[in-house]
C-alpha cells in the first residue's frame, strides 16, 4: 500500500483526489491553511488525517515532514495541488503578493522535494499547476509567473531525482467546475468553454482520475507535462 501526502487536500481538486485515492486503498494524509471545517469533514469522511500547514511560512514544509516522521506517516508520494489565486493587475502587483504565490507554489514543491531527497524516500512527486503558466491565456502576471516556474522546477527536479528513485511530473490543469476555476468571469469560462476539444470544462472528479494514475501507477513517465486541460489551447 502506498502511503500519500497530499497538499491542499482541503480544497476542491484535492479532496476529489483524496476520495480517489480512498477507492484505490492508498493510505493518505493531507495538509490544509485556514479551512479547519472542511479538513476535519474530509477526514472524518475518507479516515485519512490532516495536518495544518501554512506554506507563505519558510519553515512550514521542514515542520510538517517532522511531524509526519513522528507519526510514522513519511510518504512514498507527494502531490503539491495547494494553491493561491489572487487577482490584480500588473501594475497592483506588489512583492509581497509576487512572493506569496510563489511561496505557496514553487518554493513549497522545492521543499517537499529536498525532503523527500534528505529522507531517503522514494516514489514520486506531483506537481499541479494551472494552464496560466504554459500557455497565453488571460491571467495575473504573478500567478502566471508562479504556474510557469512549476514548469522548470519540474524539468530540474526530474534530472536529478530520477536517479534517485523519485519520479517528478508536471500534471497541467485547465478549467475545472470548482476550487480556483470556480471565480473565473463567466465571460471567460464560457471562452474557455468554445476552445476546448470537448466543447466543454472539466470536473475536479476527472482530473483527480488522471492524478491518481500520476500518483499510484506511473514508474517510467518523468520530467513531463500531463495535461489533463480537455484539449484545451
Amino acid at each position: 500500500m502506498k502511503r500519500v501526502l497530499v497538499l491542499g487536500g482541503s480544497g476542491a481538486l484535492g479532496s476529489a483526489l483524496l476520495r480517489e485515492f480512498k477507492r484505490s486503498g492508498a493510505d493518505a494524509v493531507f495538509t490544509y491553511c485556514r479551512g479547519a471545517q472542511a479538513a476535519a469533514a474530509i477526514g472524518d469522511e475518507l479516515g485519512f488525517a490532516a495536518y495544518a500547514a501554512d506554506f507563505l511560512q519558510a519553515d512550514s514544509v521542514q515542520a510538517l515532514f517532522d511531524s509526519l516522521a513522528r507519526d510514522a506517516r513519511l510518504p512514498d508520494v507527494v502531490v503539491h495541488c495547494a494553491g493561491v489565486a489572487p487577482i490584480a493587475l500588473v501594475g497592483a502587483v506588489t512583492a509581497a503578493a509576487w512572493d506569496a504565490v510563489h511561496a505557496v507554489h514553487g518554493r513549497a514543491a522545492l521543499l517537499c522535494a529536498q525532503q523527500m531527497e534528505q529522507r531517503g524516500l522514494r516514489g514520486a512527486l506531483v506537481l499541479v499547476a494551472a494552464l496560466d503558466g504554459v500557455q497565453p491565456v488571460p491571467a495575473p502576471a504573478h500567478y502566471a509567473a508562479s504556474q510557469a516556474a512549476m514548469w522548470g522546477l519540474t524539468l530540474a527536479l526530474a534530472k536529478e531525482l530520477g536517479p534517485k528513485g523519485i519520479l517528478v511530473n508536471l500534471a497541467v490543469v485547465g478549467v475545472l467546475d470548482g476550487g480556483i476555476a470556480a471565480a473565473l468571469d463567466p465571460k471567460l469560462r464560457e471562452s474557455y468553454r468554445r476552445y476546448s476539444a470537448l466543447g466543454r470544462t472539466g470536473t475536479c472528479a476527472e482530473a483527480a482520475r488522471g492524478l491518481r494514475w500520476l500518483a499510484l501507477e506511473n514508474t517510467y513517465l518523468n520530467g513531463a507535462q500531463f495535461p489533463l486541460t480537455g484539449g484545451l489551447g
